[in-house]
């Protein structure tokens, strides 16, 4: 009954997003792709268990699940990647509706997913088929949406959700029966007041715990952050002559005498730090986006690359995609921070 094929509905905008899914994750919030779904915005529940809202191609789906493309920095400690070639955070995220562009009696919006009252009946708005009206489900038809026509919203189907349905992603989880005609369904008003209790946010069973990572994401003394588990990062190079290897030099300032855990070298190809860094670190952070269990926690390198005052702010934008895309398992030295945000207050040009 409720997943059915049109343009608005969760199966439609699923078959948009297959059929622009190279658009989509090449280039995210740079093609500008609202127009496939007419501008309209579509509601989520979002990894902190609230509404948020996205338009087309700001997301893609993974089987049954919607997957958020951001790099907004209360998102991105949620990635789950998908091993796109991509900085972008890719969070699982529940579809909850899409806009009618319809408002009820006090103006307000009407999504897919809502519940709302109408002419005696209460239910929930859907898109039936390929009409390109909504409406409310009934027994055996839906009742159109007309301009004309009192509408109140009661709420949303959204209520007692079990916490567990991020980890499940079971859409028809989902979904009760909203109205009265229903056999075995509950009464109108029952419909009204388990509605009601979604209406600004969505409502669980139990209290809702969100489950991302939250770490410090630079330090001052590496003993601030560095834990068990965490795998040590730097910077290096082989040393060859002629085909023969001769051990790794680390440029690294503070890697602990007692360290025995994981380590990662970032390879330099050669000593010229300035034009092989931009590389060198953007595959380094593409590994790391893609291993979000793992943290990474880079070394210190100002005294082995001989960085001085007047190179730490140049060093330092090396690490723009770091901070433009919130990489939340990599943690860095602060001064590089807080170089990156003076540029940002004060632009980069």
């Amino acid at each position: 009954m409720i997943f059915n094929f049109g343009k608005y509905n969760f199966r439609g905008i699923q078959d948009l997003c297959r059929k622009y899914h190279r658009q989509i994750v090449a280039s995210p919030g740079k093609d500008d792709l609202k127009y496939v779904l007419d501008n309209r915005r579509v509601r989520f529940i979002n990894p902190l268990g609230h509404y948020d809202y996205a338009y087309f191609g700001e997301f893609t789906f993974d089987g049954e699940v919607m997957i958020l493309l951001t790099k907004k920095l209360e998102y991105t400690k949620f990635h789950k990647p998908l091993h796109l070639s991509t900085l972008w955070s890719m969070v699982p995220v529940i579809f909850a509706g899409v806009e009618t562009r319809y408002r009820d009696d006090q103006c307000q919006e009407i999504f897919t997913g809502d519940v709302v009252s109408c002419e005696g009946y209460t239910s929930l708005v859907r898109y039936f088929n390929d009409c390109n009206i909504p409406g409310l489900v009934l027994d055996n038809c839906d009742l159109q949406f007309d301009r004309e026509r009192k509408m109140h919203k009661e709420g949303t189907v959204f209520s007692d959700i079990k916490p567990a349905l991020f980890k499940l992603f079971t859409i028809e989880d989902l979904y009760w029966p909203t109205a009265q005609y229903v056999q075995y369904g509950i009464s109108r008003e029952e419909v009204i007041e388990r509605a009601s209790k979604a209406k600004r946010k969505p409502q669980f069973t139990d209290d809702f715990k969100p489950q991302g990572r939250d770490r410090l994401s630079h330090y001052k003394q590496l003993s601030e952050v560095l834990r068990e588990g965490d795998i040590l990062c730097y910077f290096g190079k082989e040393m060859i002559d002629d085909g023969e290897s001769y051990g790794i030099i680390k440029y690294a300032d503070n890697i602990p005498d007692d360290y025995s855990g994981d380590e990662f070298l970032i390879e330099l190809a050669r000593a010229d730090f300035y034009n092989l860094i931009k590389t060198a670190l953007h595959e380094f952070l593409q590994y790391a986006h893609n291993n979000p269990d793992k943290t990474f926690v880079l070394c210190d390198f100002r005294e082995a690359l001989w960085i001085d005052k007047y190179d730490k702010s140049k060093i330092a934008l090396e690490f723009w995609e770091w901070y433009e895309f919130g990489i939340p398992n990599v943690v860095i030295p602060s001064w590089i921070l807080v170089s990156i945000i003076a540029w940002d207050a004060i632009g980069r040009d």
